[in-house]
């Protein structure tokens, strides 16, 4: 080998040396100088949120379409039949029981009952009259028979008790005539009563079905129509699955289902109506067509904001609601198919656990088995966990 390629050999060791030397000195500071170099435990270990399961009165309503309709309806019906002489209300006006609403014309009902009394005042002229041959009567057979009896005729004593007999019979007759005649009086004075027409119930008069001058009857129907605006009812159909819930509810509590149940309404414009309703009572079928109960409750409507016939949203919930174990909504998944949460145990593993859940609301969920107050379940990063991997607890969604 010429000394040209020693020099040229010698001068690639020394390249390759130095390449070497970079090379480990760079890995050094890379692994050694503080960047650690991956580790399998670190890398596969997944990072999660975690929330305590806690207990709070979680109260979500269960919502019905409700119909508004009167306690109380009624159409104003004559009782006679006459011309209508006055109109006393407006229209659409509330009213009050009692207060005057229409007047038909009495001429001849006074009539009636002028001619009623005279036939009052007549029969009882002639029971006076009968009375009087009845007791005339009386003292002539008293004197026959305590006369000596060669002082009298048997004809004279049997004509005396013919005529007690005959006046006491007419006396009968007069006072007959008298209960008739009262009989009378008293329906012409019924007449004349009914001459004014006045409101049974409190509510809000509708339209005037006749008007002044207009001849009105029984059977021509009615006059006007009173609803009663204040309370009213709301009813809404129960499906039977709910109507299970809220008795075994009730019977575990040992109480009715209407005083475990609070009933509050929406409004068509999507507010909440101010008050409250009290449970009337349920129908006492079940619907064959829809598998629903109506349930009736009864709402103060001073304002008049609900007006029968209209629809509203009935929402009903716990009247006294007790704690139960909530957790997120989202900490709920499935494993084929069961559902349930991933535990996060203290040692920084995690478990699958089946769970049963009810109601949710507010990205909320009751959990009725299978967790109880206390217990930390995974609420983010549930899709990358196994049984019993371990993980790493970052933060993430607040649980309150």
């Amino acid at each position: 080998m010429g000394a040209g390629s020693k020099i040229v050999g010698a001068l690639a060791q020394a390249c390759g040396l130095a390449a070497a030397l970079a090379a480990g000195w760079f890995l050094h500071d890379f692994w050694g100088g503080g960047v650690k170099a991956p580790s399998r435990s670190v890398s596969q270990v997944p990072s999660v949120a975690v929330g305590e399961v806690v207990a709070e009165c979680f109260n979500p309503p269960e919502e019905f379409i409700g119909h508004v309709e009167p306690v109380q309806e009624v159409d104003i019906l004559p009782q006679i039949e006459g011309y209508v002489k006055e109109v006393k209300f407006a229209e659409g006006d509330e009213v009050k029981a009692g207060d005057l609403l229409f007047v038909i014309d009495d001429e001849r009902y006074a009539a009636d009952q002028g001619v009623a009394q005279a036939e009052v005042s007549a029969a009882k002229s002639k029971v006076v009259q009968a009375e009087a041959a009845v007791d005339r009567d009386e003292r002539l057979l008293r004197r026959l028979r305590a006369a000596d009896a060669r002082g009298i005729t048997q004809t004279e004593l049997d004509a005396a008790e013919t005529g007690l007999a005959s006046d006491q019979a007419a006396l009968g007759s007069a006072k007959a005539a008298v209960s008739q005649a009262e009989a009378k009086l008293a329906a012409t004075g019924f007449n004349l009563k009914h001459t004014k027409i006045y409101a049974p119930i409190a509510g809000r008069i509708g339209k005037t079905l006749r008007h002044v001058g207009d001849y009105v009857s029984p059977s021509k129907g009615a006059l006007a129509r009173i609803v009663q605006t204040d309370p009213v009812r709301v009813c809404f159909p129960l499906t039977d699955r709910a109507y299970l819930g809220w008795s075994r509810n009730a019977d575990a509590r040992g109480a009715k289902v209407g005083d475990t149940r609070r009933l509050r309404l929406r409004l068509a414009d999507g507010t909440i109506y101010p008050a409250t309703g009290t449970w009337e009572f349920t129908d006492n079928e079940m619907s064959a067509e829809t598998a629903t109960l109506i349930v009736r409750a009864q709402f103060a409507n001073p304002a008049r904001a609900l007006v029968p016939n209209a629809y509203v949203t009935v929402l009903a919930d716990e009247a006294d609601p007790q704690p139960v174990p909530v957790i997120p909504a989202m900490a709920v998944t499935k494993q084929g198919k069961a559902t349930g949460v991933w535990l996060y145990a203290e040692d920084g593993t995690v478990s699958f656990r089946e769970v049963k859940t009810s109601l949710r609301m507010n990205g909320k969920v009751h959990v009725e088995e299978g967790l109880k107050p206390g217990e930390r379940v995974v609420v983010q990063g549930v899709q990358k966990l196994g049984e019993g991997l371990k993980v790493n607890v970052v933060p993430g969604t607040v649980f309150k």
